[in-house]
């Protein structure tokens, strides 16, 4: 029935890929890229991991949300209205349809995870949140009634007690939502720098691997503007598929002052 339908349309999926050819600025709501490899999938900006949710989410369980990233990204900006009108292009199959509505005052990298919420009322029974507080957090949100201080954990708690709190949990379907700005600190003009060692990030994918059987889905975002660049950005990534096991299609590089994505030919 319908439902394989979706399934296989689910697994053709499996496949994205998506690129500019030459990389730009991600800003609040411009896409350069997004890849698929199993449960991970791998972006410049994190506007586009609620889609990325729906292609592996299923509707009939319950869902927890750990969401490790500089900031919460819990705006709640757009209207009802607006989601049912978008309703389709917000939760389908087809990536160009839900990339159209990315803009500054639609999909963007701050109001996903609300978006995502309010699509799928009683969905999400829990959330965890690991960041630098920065923004606001769910407080009069759409996820307040699933959030509390207990779930808002500390920098140096998580790589200890993540794998505990996933697997210890009694809700069996995860989704894990990543962004490696969290690894690094700074401002604008001073710029960016990371502050958390290899030896973490090695320290939290070994906990995440303890606990992946319960993890639905992988939502991994770059955000180059707050990690000093690209380049840095993939450092921390490629610890990421090493520890993980999964595999980027493409490969940075730097080509006469241009940042590109090569093909990997294996």
């Amino acid at each position: 029935g319908r439902l394989d339908a979706r399934r296989t349309l689910k697994s053709l999926v499996a496949d994205l890929r998506y690129k500019k050819d030459v990389l730009g600025k991600s800003g609040c709501c411009n896409v350069n890229f997004l890849v698929c490899d199993n449960k991970y999938y791998v972006m410049d900006n994190h506007l586009c991991a609620s889609w990325c949710w729906e292609q592996k989410i299923n509707p009939i369980y319950h869902y927890g949300i750990f969401h490790i990233d500089r900031h919460y990204d819990l705006l709640n900006n757009l209207s009802d209205v607006y989601l049912r009108t978008n309703h389709d292009r917000l939760t389908g199959t087809n990536f160009d349809n839900f990339k159209s509505l990315a803009d500054a005052n639609g999909i963007r990298f701050d109001n996903y995870i609300d978006t995502f919420c309010r699509l799928h009322p009683g969905l999400l029974i829990k959330a965890y949140y690991c960041t630098h507080q920065d923004g606001s957090d769910w407080h009069n949100m759409s996820l307040e009634p699933i959030s509390s201080d207990a779930t808002d954990v500390k920098i140096y708690d998580l790589v200890d007690n993540v794998d505990y709190w996933i697997g210890k949990s009694d809700i069996e379907h995860w989704i894990l939502n990543i962004d490696l700005d969290f690894f690094f600190q700074g401002q604008g003009e001073e710029g960016y720098y990371r502050f958390l060692t290899t030896h973490y990030v090695k320290k939290l994918c070994r906990a995440i691997k303890k606990v992946l059987d319960k993890i639905d889905v992988i939502s991994i975002a770059l955000s180059p503007e707050f990690c000093n660049g690209w380049g840095q950005a993939f450092d921390v990534l490629h610890i990421f598929e090493d520890e993980l096991g999964f595999k980027m299609p493409f490969r940075y590089c730097k080509i006469g002052g241009r940042d590109i994505l090569e093909e990997c030919h294996t």
